[in-house]
């Protein structure tokens, strides 16, 4: 009984601060999970999340899990087509008001990069207000001037760090992503490691978001996350 108990004791302890454990194995998406964009986008295909974005889509889907906690670490396997688009991110409290996006984990090709947003939850509907109205006519909007990066409120992603990944279409790719205040952490297939600090990231969190890029198609597997 002694035994039984340490054993349960310790059992106990390993899982204490997990938040999400996730491996697709049902047929639906998981019990708290939401979607946004294009309905249908997000199926679970042979044991894995995937998600796919149409060609006339401006703004990709998301696929949104709950999450709490302030320093977290984080795991998933991703694997990309043949145009290579990953993008994971972490919202919570904004120090400009409201929950927003806080931390970009990127994969765009074969580059790897972590980025943070900035900005008041105003100016970001507004920008992408401008983004699709710019987009039906067959725009981008253009670079941010030096005034409004001069303005604290104005939205922007701020690109911290990046390396060239080396990566093949089809191919599974591991992510390990460790926040401990404002400094951040990606490891690759637990060889390639990319660092960055950041301002935001010290808050408390929210959710954790998976999106697809225009016109790809991206499969997720093994989402794990926990607090320290």
């Amino acid at each position: 009984m002694r035994c039984y108990l340490l054993a349960l004791a310790i059992c106990t302890s390993t899982f204490a601060g997990e938040l999400i454990h996730e491996d697709f194995s049902a047929a639906g998406l998981p019990k708290g999970w939401t979607t946004g964009g294009r309905a249908n986008s997000w199926t679970v295909v042979e044991g894995a999340l995937q998600g796919v974005c149409a060609k006339e889509d401006d703004h990709g889907p998301a696929v949104f899990a709950p999450l709490t906690g302030r320093d977290l670490a984080m795991s998933c396997r991703v694997k990309l087509d043949e145009k290579g688009n990953c993008l994971m991110l972490i919202d919570g409290e904004s120090a400009f008001g409201g929950s927003a996006h806080l931390l970009r984990v990127s994969i765009y090709g074969n580059t790897l990069a972590i980025a943070q947003d900035r900005g008041s939850p105003e100016s970001h509907i507004a920008h992408g207000k401008l983004r699709a109205a710019l987009s039906k006519e067959g725009k981008k909007v253009p670079p941010p001037t030096a005034e409004q990066l001069a303005d604290p409120q104005f939205y922007r992603t701020e690109r911290l760090a990046s390396a060239p990944l080396q990566a093949q279409p089809g191919d599974w790719i591991k992510l390990d992503v460790s926040l401990k205040g404002n400094d951040v952490t990606v490891t690759v297939n637990d060889t390639q490691k990319l660092a960055a600090q950041g301002t935001v990231f010290d808050v408390a969190k929210s959710r954790l978001v998976f999106l697809v890029g225009q016109g790809r198609k991206l499969w997720i597997d093994d989402v794990r996350a926990s607090a320290p």
